[in-house]
């Protein structure tokens, strides 16, 4: 009996100890057309989230209760959002929960009651009241175009007077936990810094001259921003704006170092690849997205920050088709964190890559004369298409929306129209000093086809005549010669083009 009394208490208190490890969110929605709420976890759902591990769909089934099941290994900050399916009635949800483990939290909504009739019960029901989701984020779009910076951080730092306002009201009345205020303050020092750094990267791209002249201003007050913030910092991981404030100065770090790259060379080549400006071009040029942002995270990050970059590194180099240099990162990250919950994440689709990179060129697969380089009008590649009818896939190695679409696209329209007499060209721009990498990544994607690697000659030609100015770009050509552009724009629209095609075909 007493054996029996003690394997019942083991049990009980791994049950208990496994139970803790959960959330349970209970939704309930009245007076709303919504079919389902959308749930998206930022400290889990990376840049694109390729793997789907941190956004994703609760099916509701009218105003019932649906119960929604988190498994936790610590606090986490979530956000439910919800839309009436009904365009006359456009009310919206869209609340940010605290989750920690253990929490058993009921989130009940009426559209319409006022502010949508929120009101949220249970354990940890406390971190979770209304009042700091209700937070006025403001219109920033109105400030995109400003050529000075006043605008935008008298914008950040009003928010932030407003957000420490709000936590110190929100603590006096519902007494959330200690761990929840800890949280809310690192995201209030970090929000203001995410906030204008990432505007600023935004905005400048809209306003080059004027922002050329006024660098040093903006780049002023960034400064002082980041010396108010630790960058490297495991202990604001639970924080969003942290989350959030680190995508995006990996993506806008490793953008100034290509800007760096052609500025100032020596100095460039020298701190980033400690050798002179020859030997470091070739390297930089072999891959200028997947070890660049490798370095990057290794020269300002370490420890849990680090690891959180790495696996923001693969669900981009996932999410863009782009296995370059990936595999071997991969195999080091593993040997750095050999506990890394990413590597069962990323671990098969990198396996996946390690296989596919085995592929040959086949005798499916043919190169112009030269590889192309001497073609240099749309004339002359119409005289090798002539009498055919041609699918044109303007592209490029560097370019992630062209990777896309072929992985995305190629396989199902070569399906399709299999037996059916359409010829496929690939004409790969600004890639002469990628010879290699081209013809690696016509073997990875199985691209069978006729390829030509364009001179700049050829590119502007062609973009030009079809007066088309981004990639990929998709050509229809006919068996008299004549041409048009695809209509099935991006993200392609494959049922367009292959009624495109068809016509073509029936010509």
């Amino acid at each position: 009996m007493k054996k029996f009394a003690l394997v019942f208490t083991v049990l009980l208190l791994i049950f208990k100890t496994a139970s803790a490890q959960n959330a349970t969110l209970q939704v309930t929605l009245t007076n709303s057309t919504a079919t389902s709420y959308h749930i998206w976890l930022p400290d889990v759902a990376l840049n694109y989230d390729y793997l789907k591990k941190g956004t994703f769909d609760v099916p509701l089934s009218g105003s019932k209760p649906v119960l929604y099941v988190f498994k936790l290994t610590g606090p986490q900050f979530a956000y439910i959002m919800c839309n009436n399916s009904d365009a006359n009635n456009a009310k919206r949800i869209n609340y940010i929960m605290y989750l920690s483990p253990g929490d058993n939290i009921s989130f009940k909504a009426d559209f319409k009651g006022k502010d949508n009739g929120i009101t949220v019960t249970g354990k940890g029901s406390k971190n979770n009241q209304p009042l700091l989701s209700a937070l006025d984020e403001g219109n920033v779009q109105s400030l995109y175009g400003d050529t000075l910076p006043n605008r935008i951080i008298a914008f950040v730092n009003s928010y932030e007077a407003n957000f420490k306002t709000s936590l110190d009201k929100y603590v006096a009345l519902y007494k959330p936990s200690d761990d929840f205020i800890k949280n809310e303050k690192i995201n209030i020092k970090y929000d203001a810094v995410y906030r204008y750094f990432d505007f600023k990267e935004n905005n400048k791209y809209d306003i080059q001259p004027a922002y050329a002249r006024n660098e040093s201003k903006w780049k002023a007050i960034q400064d002082s921003l980041f010396n108010t913030i630790k960058l490297n910092n495991d202990d604001a991981l639970t924080s969003i704006s942290y989350a959030m404030l680190l995508r995006t100065f990996l993506g806008r770090e490793k953008e100034r170092l290509w800007r760096e790259c052609y500025e100032n060379p020596e100095t460039f080549y020298k701190q980033w690849y400690n050798t002179d400006v020859t030997t470091g071009k070739k390297l930089f040029d072999d891959d200028e997205q997947n070890l660049l942002q490798e370095k990057v995270i290794n020269h300002y990050f370490t420890n849990r920050s680090a690891e959180y970059l790495y696996a923001l590194l693969f669900d981009k180099a996932l999410g863009e088709h782009n296995p370059k240099n990936i595999v071997a990162i991969f195999d080091g990250f593993k040997q750095k964190y050999p506990q890394s919950k990413y590597i069962n994440w990323f671990g098969p689709a990198i396996d996946t890559i390690r296989q596919i990179e085995k592929r040959v060129l086949s005798a499916d697969m043919v190169f112009v004369a030269n590889n192309g380089t001497r073609l240099n009008t749309m004339e002359e590649l119409l005289a090798l298409a002539k009498g055919k009818t041609v699918l044109l896939d303007m592209w490029g190695t560097w370019c992630g929306p062209c990777r896309n679409e072929i992985h995305d696209n190629g396989p199902a329209i070569k399906a399709y129209f299999k037996g059916k007499g359409l010829d496929y060209f690939y004409v790969a721009n600004r890639d002469l000093e990628h010879e290699v990498e081209w013809k690696k990544l016509i073997a990875y994607f199985d691209m069978k086809g006729t390829h030509i690697l364009a001179n700049d000659a050829l590119s502007n030609d062609i973009m030009t005549k079809v007066k088309s100015g981004g990639f990929p770009t998709y050509i229809i050509i006919k068996k008299d010669g004549t041409y048009e552009l695809s209509k099935s724009g991006y993200p392609m629209n494959r049922d367009v083009l292959i009624k495109q095609l068809e016509a073509a075909l029936a010509q």
